[in-house]
């Protein structure tokens, strides 16, 4: 199949940060339409739902997520109290596809880790009453996360963005029935390890995304990232698992199905 009418699917990307970085977001979806890409848009805050959806909601194959990340407890924010108010009021106005993005960064050293946990599993237990997956964010993590899995079921599943982290977590994560979303830097010529991990997982549960504007994969480092780059992640990624783009596109079209609507084999 030609590769221009394949429907890509990027599941996880800000549209609010890619506007901060001077690109007009209109424009963008109007491109993302005549390029067949759909997927989920993600915030950064826990109270920005409804204002996202009625600025981009109005485009076909979105989905809106909303949570609060890890820097939802760095120094000057709100109490957790204050934010989980304002994710609850946004969840009984607006349809959510899931919780995030929401998790742990030991990079970036937001408030505490004790903090960052509470944060962690207060949304945890909203997205368990909800019946909503979460979408997991984990930076120099593992530990924290592996002790955390070990400890909860999540009924309605979930999705690790971006992974970064290592097989232990990886295989610990698919076992608890979350998928692994790969990024750009799977395109990275230093990322080996990641690449072989990649390669080895069930195919089964993996998906793909952009994290745009962030992270833009090869031949794009160094220029701003968008969802009109899935494209670029598709071919690798078929390349590493030696499919066909079209036999990639037609499993990450199955595996984000049942992402968002909880269902596992």
């Amino acid at each position: 199949m030609d590769e221009q009418h394949l429907s890509l699917i990027d599941s996880h990307f800000h549209l609010r940060a890619i506007e901060a970085k001077g690109i007009d977001p209109i424009a963008l979806l109007q491109k993302m339409q005549e390029n067949n890409i759909v997927g989920l848009e993600i915030g950064l805050a826990g109270d920005d739902l409804g204002m996202r959806i009625e600025r981009f909601g109005h485009y076909d194959g979105l989905q809106f997520a909303v949570g609060i990340g890890p820097w939802g407890v760095d120094k000057g924010r709100p109490s957790i109290e204050v934010q989980i108010a304002q994710l609850e009021e946004q969840l009984d106005l607006y349809k959510a596809a899931a919780i995030g993005e929401i998790g742990l960064d030991n990079h970036w050293k937001y408030g505490t880790p004790e903090s960052q946990e509470a944060l962690l599993h207060r949304q945890f237990d909203l997205a368990q009453d909800r019946g909503l997956p979460i979408i997991i964010h984990n930076r120099e993590a593992d530990e924290q996360f592996i002790r955390i899995l070990k400890d909860r079921s999540f009924a309605s599943g979930g999705v690790f963005h971006c992974y970064q982290g290592g097989d232990e977590l990886a295989h610990l994560a698919i076992e608890k029935g979350f998928f692994l979303s790969f990024a750009g830097p799977l395109t990275y010529k230093s990322n080996t390890q990641m690449q072989k991990l990649f390669s080895s997982l069930p195919l089964s549960s993996l998906l793909l995304e952009t994290d745009s504007p962030y992270l833009s994969p090869v031949p794009l480092r160094g220029k701003p990232n968008t969802p009109l780059s899935m494209i670029h992640i598709y071919r690798f990624a078929a390349e590493l698992r030696q499919i066909s783009v079209a036999e990639l596109v037609e499993q990450i079209e199955i595996n984000y199905h049942h992402f968002l609507t909880f269902l596992r084999e």
